[in-house]
């Protein structure tokens, strides 16, 4: 009975062991739909020697990413000016997002996110994280109406962006 105590007391401790992910990248994606098809625009910075790490103990330094919003590629000039001008970039130019308190929990990993964005802070406190090849992301979806934005529509009406947008947030190592 002890060792099986033992061995469960193990198991338990194995994910509070701290441990470090290099993270190298990080990619922003704001998604939605018109009533034309989807959109996509997305920041991307590469090159970075950031230490993430799981399950620290004590005060952990957070990772912060400041975006500047003229950054933001859409695919073409007009998107790009559209969601500058939807995110008013020209009285808010940058994004910031913020990660800390990485852990794991259940075999999960998750951590605190505050985004600051359009001039609100939106908090996310254990939001659960996913792995992929390609690092750690999460998504979460945001409306025109939580940010106090109006959703464009264009030609009279005939091209609309739906009240929702998508956030993707990944750490790449």
């Amino acid at each position: 009975m002890r060792v099986l105590l033992i061995l469960l007391g193990m198991l338990w401790m194995k994910g509070e062991n701290p441990s470090e992910l290099i993270i190298t990248k990080q990619k922003i994606t704001v998604s939605g739909q018109t009533s034309f098809g989807a959109f996509n625009c997305d920041y991307t910075q590469v090159g970075l020697k950031d230490t993430l790490v799981l399950n620290a103990r004590g005060i952990q330094k957070a990772m912060r990413f400041q975006i500047p919003v003229r950054d933001f590629s859409c695919g073409n000039f007009l998107l790009n000016k559209d969601f500058r001008s939807t995110i008013k970039a020209e009285k808010y130019p940058v994004c910031e997002v913020q990660v800390g308190n990485f852990k794991t929990q259940n075999g999960e990993i998750l951590c605190d996110m505050t985004v600051l964005l359009v001039g609100k802070k939106l908090e996310f406190p254990n939001l659960k994280l996913h792995q992929s090849q390609h690092g750690l992301f999460t998504d979460l979806r945001l409306s025109f109406d939580r940010l106090e934005l109006q959703p464009p529509n264009k030609l009279g009406g005939l091209v609309k962006v739906e009240e929702n947008l998508d956030l993707e947030v990944l750490l790449g190592f």
